[in-house]
């Protein structure tokens, strides 16, 4: 066989080679370990996704400071779905059968988190979510769905509790109608009539409403309305604030966890003065403190709780990969379960379901601006 011939079927192989790994991620996976994430880092809810991503940054540098994972350095992978459900199928489609990640951490929304559940479980792959918190995904999460944020029953009752102890027994609730928003609102409906609340009125508004005029108009006709409950997201919640101040509709405001987040008080404006809602504890502990620090240094702001959850989420996943001593995902979701640990959000143990076996919500208002721990 000539020279000639020779070359041909040694750039031929090479070439089958790098297209083989190109294929499967790049040709860094052979000296490290990549997972991925799919939040969303622009869109209606970027906040939350930028967030995620810092802290999971920051514990990869962590890691990484430690060894790595199993004699390797640790990558991440992130995507931006824009809390977009179709996005992040279509992305973690491509990391569970293309790159084969273990681990992939997502997402925010938990409509979106709930549609990539069934793709985790299907091909075998550790979905952990540091922000997801409905209560569906306690029933229909799977076997490998796990995440670092607590479930939403806690902060019904929380919240519930909290409404009740105002004086307030006549409410209306007004809710994003999906898979966060609808199992919030009947869950609190739940609570909050048995310990003696009524609820006058209860409506579902889509994602993305931007006129709640026809409705605060009907919530003017109601009568003995003290006060409404609001678990919206973010952009919705803060228009339906805005407006209701335009509109002069003189009751009580209370929302949930995603009233804290800032394009909620940037759109809600002065009116946000005095609403109240639940949100996961900040922790006051030296470990949020060194954690704070470092966030500080690299990001040039103060880290929140939802930086902290995200940072635990990979930390839990390293110990229970040190655990098992292998890549298999079987087997990384096998010791999540056993692991306990003090993280930089609290303590961090798993139930049976994946759920974080933990309560960790308060109470904040929001006074000149501010946000403010409601004692």
């Amino acid at each position: 066989m000539s020279k000639k011939i020779w070359i041909i079927i040694v750039i031929v192989l090479v070439g089958i080679v790098l297209g083989f790994l190109i294929l499967n991620g790049s040709t860094k996976t052979a000296s490290s370990v990549v997972f991925g994430a799919t939040f969303p880092l622009t869109g209606d809810v970027a906040s939350y996704g930028i967030k995620a991503k810092n802290g999971i940054e920051l514990a990869t540098e962590y890691i990484n400071e430690q060894g790595g994972i199993l004699g390797k350095q640790l990558e991440i992978d992130f995507q931006d779905d824009r809390n977009d459900t179709k996005e992040a199928v279509a992305i973690f489609n491509k990391f569970a059968t293309i790159n084969k990640y273990p681990v992939v951490f997502g997402s925010a929304g938990s409509s979106v988190s709930l549609a990539i559940c069934p793709i985790a479980n299907q091909q075998k792959v550790v979905q952990v979510s540091p922000l997801s918190s409905s209560s569906l995904l306690s029933e229909q999460g799977g076997d490998f769905f796990f995440r670092t944020v607590p479930a939403d029953d806690q902060q019904v009752e929380i919240l519930a509790d909290f409404v009740v102890g105002t004086g307030v027994r006549k409410i209306a609730i007004i809710y994003t109608n999906n898979s966060w928003g609808q199992p919030f609102a009947d869950g609190f409906e739940s609570k909050f009539t048995k310990v003696g609340g009524q609820i006058l009125l209860k409506e579902g508004v889509q994602e993305s409403t931007s006129d709640f005029r026809t409705i605060i108009t009907k919530l003017k006709t109601v009568n003995g309305l003290e006060a409404i409950v609001s678990p919206t997201y973010p952009k919705e919640g803060g228009r339906f604030v805005r407006q209701a101040g335009e509109m002069g509709l003189n009751v009580k405001l209370f929302g949930a966890d995603n009233w804290n987040a800032p394009e909620f008080r940037a759109i809600a404006g002065d009116a946000a003065e005095g609403v109240m809602y639940s949100t996961p504890i900040q922790q006051e502990s030296a470990l949020f403190s060194e954690f704070s620090q470092k966030y500080q240094t690299k990001f040039g702001e103060e880290p929140d709780v939802l930086a902290a959850y995200s940072y635990d989420a990979l930390i839990a996943v390293c110990k229970a990969i040190q655990k098992a001593n292998n890549l298999n995902p079987d087997d990384i979701r096998k010791n999540l379960i056993g692991i306990s640990f003090d993280g930089m959000s609290g303590k961090i143990k798993f139930k049976g379901n994946g759920d974080l076996d933990s309560k960790s919500y308060q109470i904040t208002t929001i006074k000149n601006g501010q946000l403010v721990p409601v004692k």
